[in-house]
C-alpha cells in the first residue's frame, strides 16, 4: 500500500490512545465528521475541518520528509436539564475530557511511534442552551511533528 503522509496513521493512533483512557469510558470518539445519528451525549471529533500537511524534503530526491500539521478537535457534551447546576456540570465534564486529551498528548508524545511529537496548543469553550438541555463545546488544536518516508 502506498502512503503519502503520517496523518492517517496518527489519527488512528490518537483515537486508539484516547479510547483506552478510563476517564473517557462512554465517550464516542471519531476521526472525521459524523451525522447526528452517530453522536451521543459525550463526544470527541477531530479532523472535521481541513487539515493542511506541510512536508519538507531536506535532500532533493529523498523519500524521507519532515511533516507538520495541526489537527482540530471538538469535544461536544449535551446534558439534559437546566439551571446553574446543569450548566456547571456540563462545562466541568467538557473540561475533564479536555484534560484527558491533554494527558494523552503528554503521556504518549509520539502516539506509539506514529509521529515525532504532539502538543495541545490551544482551546476555546462555547456554552449553549438547548430546549431542555445544556450544550458545551470545546474546540482544541493539536500540533503534530512527524518524520515520514514516502512509499
Amino acid at each position: 500500500m502506498s502512503t503519502s503522509s503520517s496523518l492517517g496513521r496518527f489519527l488512528t493512533a490518537f483515537r486508539d490512545a484516547l479510547g483506552s483512557r478510563s476517564g473517557l469510558t462512554g465517550v464516542r470518539i471519531f476521526t472525521g465528521p459524523v451525522g447526528e445519528q452517530d453522536v451521543g451525549q459525550e463526544n470527541i471529533v477531530f479532523a472535521v475541518d481541513e487539515t493542511r500537511v506541510d512536508q519538507d524534503f531536506p535532500t532533493a530526491g529523498q523519500r524521507e520528509a519532515f511533516e507538520s500539521y495541526e489537527v482540530e478537535g471538538r469535544i461536544w457534551i449535551v446534558k439534559p436539564g437546566s439551571g446553574e447546576s446543569v450548566i456547571a456540570a456540563t462545562r466541568e465534564r467538557a473540561l475533564e475530557i479536555l484534560a484527558e486529551v491533554q494527558s494523552a498528548c503528554t503521556s504518549n508524545m509520539t502516539m506509539d511511534g506514529s509521529v515525532r511529537s504532539l502538543l495541545l496548543t490551544s482551546f476555546s469553550l462555547t456554552q449553549l442552551p438547548l430546549d431542555g438541555a445544556r450544550d458545551c463545546r470545546v474546540s482544541f488544536t493539536v500540533e503534530v511533528k512527524a518524520n515520514f518516508t514516502a512509499s
